[in-house]
């Protein structure tokens, strides 16, 4: 078992209702000591979900954290016109232009800053539902996520080959008035069981705690900044070079994140004559606490939100001689996201 987290200093994204090209775009910006002060932009292809990013030279990232969607489908490394995103109590301003792959010019200009402080929720993305051949078990937790407000003299612009493009619409516009442009600060990227990490517990990503009995794994722990994340194990997980041929153990392990648990389920290790044979399974649905109405009303009517991290499942051989753990994840099902498409016309 392994565990990896990242620190992300903000993020905007949306979906285009009706571009032919793309079918959304994100901006991330970064301000660290370990990735570096810049931003990465990028767009989704709507034929087939694959992703161009583009990346502010001097950042110091790691493609494998940009697995989403379809995968990768070109990496850029690209002087930015304008690479600005800040997030602040009264709301949001973006300035993002460069230039695509193919030499269209994009632009995207946002500020719903009004002198009124936001009441910010904290989310689950839910990233990994989107996730064709996972690598991990991403988490993505938004701590200040909020909708980019409707605010007269503000329209937001999205601008692609010099024609404006549309965003979905959540229902109820004259309501809420709100943009179906997301945007969060202080984010971090969990990342559990990585594929080809070393397990923890031999040097790989994470801080092992032990039980009592010195060998068995109560929990992991991974820190960034001053906020931990944690899976713990009930009962202790079992040193798997000391698991015997017939010997069975289960539990359940649950992940959280500075105290607020994103996840969890149940694993099993069984022992054969030459290895231990693992299985995580991911059980429990994201259950959210004290989030504004219309986030609790939107993570509830669209269940994909709560249940997607129950599509993963891990499986993992140990052999019982020296050598390398062989593992995977898979999606044992696919959420349908076609609800939300059709809910916000995206």
């Amino acid at each position: 078992m392994s565990l990896r987290m990242n620190e992300m200093a903000a993020m905007l994204n949306a979906e285009l209702a009706d571009h032919p090209l793309y079918d959304g775009f994100e901006v991330q910006r970064f301000d660290d000591s370990e990735h570096g002060t810049g931003m990465v932009a990028f767009l989704s292809r709507r034929a087939d979900r694959t992703i161009d990013y583009y990346v502010e030279p001097g950042l110091r990232l790691d493609r494998r954290m940009f697995g989403i969607g379809g995968g990768l489908r070109s990496w850029n490394e690209t002087k930015f016109a304008a690479a600005a995103l800040e997030v602040a109590e009264d709301g949001v301003t973006a300035h993002v232009a460069f230039t695509d792959v193919d030499g269209r010019p994009v632009e995207i200009v946002i500020d719903d800053r009004d002198g009124r402080p936001r009441r910010r929720g904290a989310l689950l993305a839910p990233v990994g539902d989107g996730i064709d051949q996972p690598t991990s078990l991403m988490l993505v937790w938004m701590p200040q996520f909020d909708l980019v407000r409707d605010v007269r003299d503000h329209e937001p612009v999205i601008r692609i080959d010099g024609d404006d493009a549309s965003v979905g619409r959540l229902p109820g516009a004259a309501l809420h008035h709100r943009h179906l442009i997301k945007y969060a600060a202080g984010l971090r990227v969990i990342e559990v069981n990585r594929d080809l990490d070393a397990p923890a517990t031999a040097g790989g990503p994470g801080s092992v705690e032990l039980a009592r009995d010195g060998t068995a794994v109560s929990a992991i722990t991974a820190t960034t900044g001053d906020t931990v994340a944690r899976i713990a194990f009930r009962p202790a997980f079992p040193d798997l070079r000391r698991v015997d041929a017939g010997d069975e153990h289960a539990g359940e392990w649950r992940i959280g994140v500075d105290g607020c648990t994103l996840t969890g389920g149940t694993w099993t290790v069984a022992g054969a004559a030459d290895r231990a044979e693992v299985h995580l399974a991911v059980t429990r649905r994201w259950r959210p606490r004290g989030l504004p109405w219309l986030m609790r009303t939107v993570t509830t009517v669209i269940p994909v939100f709560r249940r997607w991290p129950t599509s993963y499942a891990w499986r993992a051989t140990m052999p019982s001689v020296d050598g390398p753990m062989r593992s995977h994840w898979e999606r044992i099902r696919r959420e349908d996201g076609a609800g939300y498409r059709k809910a916000t016309g995206s």
